[in-house]
């Protein structure tokens, strides 16, 4: 049964259609290769390569940018292999510093999070693609849990992250997963895809009938020579016995993005 969590998300993204899907720089970053072996030497290096110095107070890295100074940790790291190359998807999660020196704590204040993709080339690690290090995502101050984040294969030679992300308001609950993935040097939001839905909050002892719906994605890109291939939704639980065990969810080439078919749309009520 998923958890009832309240996350507010927001996606700053430039349009992912500007940048050729399968074009990808790679530009050597100051990490050394020997740190893939070593998961805590991979995260210091990693954090101070794209946040800078370690702040002991606060107990994260913290960088000033243009706008806003972030304090930044390790989240979430998965290694994969990619055209025969030791891969690894980097999440970093935290927060922007308020005014006070503190973190915004309300449903609607999104926390940080930083994204890379890193691979070693020579005595070091280049980067792949990376987000903008700083998108907002998450409720309260904070990103999703990092058990919230997996990273799965899009399609051939290609890794992504799900991250999944659940509101309740007024007894109602509803969630999905985001799909980010690379679009040639950048990662970007690839769609969000419905999976969830529930009147817990609002049912029983004569308010009516409860019902629940809930999906899972899963990859079948093992059987795609695409990039992008298409996922599956796979019914976890759904008190409409009608409802199909399994939606298979496109990729759309014009968009860029995986979008919510209409059967998993009708599937979980919407």
């Amino acid at each position: 049964m998923f958890r009832a969590t309240f996350f507010w998300l927001i996606l700053g993204l430039a349009p992912a259609f500007q940048v050729p899907i399968s074009a990808r720089a790679e530009v050597l970053t100051a990490i050394p290769a020997s740190t893939i072996d070593d998961p805590k030497a991979l995260w210091r290096a990693t954090m101070e390569e794209f946040y800078g110095r370690y702040d002991n107070r606060r107990k994260c890295w913290v960088t000033g940018g243009a706008s806003e100074a972030l304090c930044m940790r390790p989240h979430h790291l998965a290694e994969v292999v990619e055209n025969g190359a030791r891969t690894f998807y980097v999440a970093m999660g935290g927060y922007a510093v308020t005014p006070e020196g503190g973190r915004a704590d309300c449903h609607a204040c999104p926390g940080k999070l930083g994204l890379v993709i890193l691979r070693p080339k020579g005595n070091r690690l280049a980067l792949v693609a990376r987000n903008n290090l700083a998108v907002d995502a998450g409720s309260w101050g904070q990103v999703p849990p990092e058990e919230f984040f997996r990273v799965v294969e899009l399609g051939k030679d290609n890794h992504g992250w799900l991250m999944e992300f659940y509101y309740t308001g007024q007894g109602y609950t509803e969630g999905g997963v985001n799909v980010f993935g690379a679009i040639g040097d950048r990662v970007v939001d690839l769609g969000f895809i419905s999976t969830h839905s529930d009147n817990a909050g609002t049912c029983g002892d004569g308010l009516g009938a409860c019902y629940t719906h809930s999906y899972e994605i899963l990859t079948g890109a093992g059987r795609t020579e695409a990039r992008f291939g298409d996922l599956v939704a796979r019914k976890v639980e759904n008190t409409n016995p009608g409802a199909p065990g399994t939606v298979r969810v496109e990729f759309s080439e014009d968009e860029l993005k995986y979008v919510t078919p209409q059967a998993l749309s009708d599937a979980l009520g919407n």
